[in-house]
This record gives C-alpha cells, structure tokens and sequence, in this order.
C-alpha cells in the first residue's frame, strides 16, 4: 500500500508538470520577445522577492505535516481535526503578518530600488498583486488543505487539482503576454486564478473528506517546532534563492533575465526531484509514525540509489545539451553562456539532486533543530561568497559560491544523518556522496569536446529534443546498469518497481 501511494504521489506530480514545463519554456521565450530582456528581468526578480516575502510561514506547513503523521496512521479523526482547526487559525495570522510584509517591501522597493527605464510603477504594482494572490490560500484553506492530503499520503489529489490550474495560469500568461505585453496584466490574470484555485481545491476535498471540519478544541502545538523550522526555512530560501536577487542588485534585470532562462531549466529539472523526494518524505514519516526502525536504513539505501540514477541522468543531459538548446528557444547571443558557467550550473543541480534521500530522512524524523544549524550556515556561505565574487567573476561568481554552499551542505547533512538516524560511521556515509561528485566532475572535464561538438551542430527543435532525449536514455541506461553491478541496493529497488507493475496490471 505504501509503495503504491508513493507511485500515486509520483505520477500525479511528475506527469502534469512535465506539461508544465513545455508551455513554461513557450512561456519564457514569450515573455522575452513580448515585454523584453528587461521586463522579464524585473518579473523574475519580483518572484524571488516574493519568496522571501513568504518566508514569514516559517515553515509551519512543514510542522502541520509532521504532527499529522501519527493521527493518520492511527486513523483518528478527532485529532486531524483539532489539529486542522488549530493550523486555519495560525495561517491566517501568518496571512496577516505577510500582508505587513508585502506592504513595507513595497514602500521599500518604491524609495531605494533603482528601476530602469520606466519600470517602477508596473513592477511595483505586479509584486503587490502577485504576492497578494498567494495569500488567497493563508486566508482560505489551500494551505492547510495541502497538509492534511501530504500527511496522509495522498498529496496526489492536491497536486493533480493544483497542476492542472497551474497549466491553464501558464497558458493564459502567454496569450496575455502577447495581447496586453505588459507585467500589470500577467499579475490580474495571476490573482485571479489563484481565486478559482482555492474555490476548486474546498469542492475537491470535501468531497474526498466529508468528514474534516473545524472544531473548537483547536491543537496548535505545532506551532512549538516553528522556532526551529522558521531558521530552517529561512537558510533553505536563502541557500537556493539568493542568486537572482544578488545579480539584480549588482548587475542588472538583463542578467537576471539570462541567469533565469537557464535556471528555468535547471530548477525544473529540480522541482521533478524534489516531488520524489516529498514522496519519499511522507513514506519515511510513515515508517517512523509505526515505528518500523528496522526499515529505515534500507528504505534510505533504495532511495539514495533512485536519486543518484537521477542526478547523472539530468545533470548530465542538462549539461550537454543546454546550450544548443537555448541556442534555439531564445535565439540571442547574448543569451549564450560558457561551457565552464555550464558545469557550475551543472554541479548545483547534481549536488541539489543527490542530496534529497539525506533531506527526506532528516524532515520525516522531524530532526528541525539539527537541520537549522547547517542550512544556516550554507545559507551565510552561499551570501558572503557571492557578494565577494559578483563583482570580479560575475554570474560565474555566484555560482561558485552557491556551488560550495551545497557541497558543505552535503558534508553536514550526512554528518547528521549518520549519527541521529543511520547510527553508522560518518565517513562510511560521506564517502558514498564525495565518490559521486568526483565522478561527475570527471565526467563534466572530459565531455568538453563532447559538449562543443554537440553545440557546433545546427540542430532545429525537434532534432535537439531528440538528441537530448537520447543523451538522457543513454545516461540512465548506463548509470542503472553500473549501479546494478556495483550496489546490492539496485537489485532491491528495481525488485520494488517491478511489484508495482505487477500491481498495475493486475
């Protein structure tokens, strides 16, 4: 049943956002030809901006995820309830602290923020709508909602309803963008979905759950391991999100818009595994809500397999044909990076990618306060080395800086998971994560010729896709073969795919 649910978690987020990011790159191109480099530019700074500006939950939902677990596995419905009720109250007073926010951001960027050519007013007023529309589901019940259905399992039914908004929203930015070619218009259209988002997600839930409702005897003690998730959260969107916002303040929007292109791409081919790593998460906070200790360690041995086929597979198809790729989509040399920017990109994903079984252990054993130390400390070494190398090595820079910040934050994650869950040797752990950087490392100085060649072709859309694709199966043929031979785990994984199948077709 568990296997099956991850599967269920898997396919209804990977699927519909696979669509996503098609008409999101149709999506990217249009805003640049439609409301240009710097346009663009100022609305991808503004969704980062957003982002810290939501910072204020803190990580709560992540608290209502982990205090569900028991009540779920023992199937009582009060508990849910009381702890449903008492998770509205708080979101809506983060609700009301974030509108605080989005006001004195706003006064902010209106008196100090240097906007080019003519941007102030329609940048401005797109953040306020933006960030405003987010808030529909702090004050509604989108938020809590997506708690409940992570807890128990069936975050699918969320995601499914979510996903299939989120294409519709996408779409429409694009004929908005090419009819009105401005960022006050995408921002209605935007604050607008987000209504009929939370009006669909209230008629889907309760009718999956007629019997959730809000009662007076309200638990809020999750609210208790929020000072712990609040530094947690803080250091994980600053770890991750600092880079755009850095190159806005010290470059320019024209960057910002070069740097997301790729990073589109990048974070994409992130956000497919991170959905597998949320299923993972639920399936660990399963087993430790039963107590099932003696399944950790394999569980955790199967999954790192799973994402380590995963990272070589995307990052190296990403690193290869990236290039060629934007070559064709955006069609501007400016927007042509080098190969060695490529590789730093490159190596953020893969470190990212390889290090989420370590990152579902430690959020499932709700190990918070551990956690936010290290984030903390990669979140500061991610700003300070940026802030030093923006100026002389430019996007380079920043990427270097956040390419350290990862790999420290793989050293202290396994040095927590080793001692706190596994009970295993720190370096017996490590060694597994370092032998998997060098390889790709080596695989990334050698590709050189193979990265130019693939370049040098004059490739059409179709024959990229293609040739990607290829590149991808070859890679994921090769890394599960290699894994298969080298690593016992593999043989129990691909035994576990293959119960799944059996299932499915019988």
């Amino acid at each position: 049943m568990r296997t099956k649910k991850i599967a269920l978690n898997l396919i209804s987020d990977i699927l519909p956002y696979i669509f996503i990011g098609i008409v999101g790159l149709i999506k990217v191109n249009v805003l640049i030809h439609y409301i240009g480099d710097v346009g663009n530019g100022y609305y991808q700074l503004i969704n980062q901006i957003i982002t810290y500006v939501f910072l204020a939950q803190a990580g709560f939902g992540e608290a209502v995820i982990y205090k569900l677990y028991k009540p779920f596995a023992e199937k009582n419905k009060h508990d849910i309830n009381r702890i449903y009720s008492g998770s509205r109250k708080i979101f809506k007073i983060i609700g009301f602290i974030i509108l605080g926010l989005i006001i004195l951001v706003s006064l902010f960027l209106y008196l100090f923020y240097g906007f080019k050519d003519g941007y102030r007013n329609s940048a401005l007023l797109c953040f306020i709508i933006i960030s405003s529309s987010y808030l529909i589901a702090y004050f509604g019940r989108g938020q809590t909602y997506m708690s409940v259905l992570s807890a128990a399992q069936e975050k699918y039914i969320y995601s499914i309803t979510t996903n299939i908004i989120k294409l519709i929203c996408d779409i429409s930015i694009i004929l908005v963008a090419i009819k009105f070619g401005t960022l006050e218009a995408i921002a209605i259209l935007i604050l607008f979905v987000k209504i009929i988002e939370e009006i669909i997600l209230r008629v889907v839930v309760r009718k999956k759950y007629g019997w959730l409702k809000e009662i007076a005897d309200k638990d809020t003690s999750m609210t208790k391991m929020v000072k712990d998730l609040a530094w947690l959260q803080i250091g994980y969107v600053v770890l991750n999100n600092v880079d755009a916002v850095l190159l806005g303040v010290f470059i320019g929007p024209v960057m910002v818009s070069i740097y997301t292109s790729y990073n589109f791409i990048l974070r994409y081919l992130n956000e497919i595994s991170s959905r597998v790593e949320m299923s993972a998460v639920y399936s660990f906070g399963n087993v430790f809500a039963k107590k099932e200790d003696n399944r950790i360690k394999s569980l955790y041995n199967e999954f790192f397999v799973l994402f380590i086929i995963i990272a070589f597979s995307l990052s190296i198809t990403f690193m290869f044909g990236i290039r060629s790729f934007v070559n064709i989509w955006i069609g501007k040399e400016n927007y042509i990076l080098s190969y060695f920017t490529i590789i730093l990109f490159t190596l953020t994903l893969f470190s990212n990618i390889i290090y989420y079984p370590l990152l579902a252990l430690i959020n499932a054993d709700g190990l918070f306060k551990d956690n936010k130390k290290h984030t903390f400390i990669c979140a500061s070494i991610n700003v300070i080395l940026s802030i030093i190398l923006v100026i002389p090595l430019k996007i380079n820079g920043i990427l270097l800086a956040t390419v350290i910040a990862f790999v420290v934050n793989i050293f202290l994650k396994t040095k927590l998971v080793s001692n706190k869950i596994l009970k295993i040797k720190h370096f017996e752990l490590l060694k597994k994560y370092i032998l998997a950087l060098l390889i790709f490392i080596f695989v990334a100085i050698i590709g050189f010729k193979i990265e130019f060649y693939l370049y040098s072709l004059s490739l059409n859309l179709f024959t990229c896709i293609l040739l990607l694709g290829t590149i991808f199966a070859l890679i994921f043929a090769i890394t599960t073969l290699l894994m298969y031979l080298f690593n016992k785990n593999t043989k129990e994984l691909l035994k576990r795919f293959n119960l799944l199948l059996k299932r499915k077709i019988g």
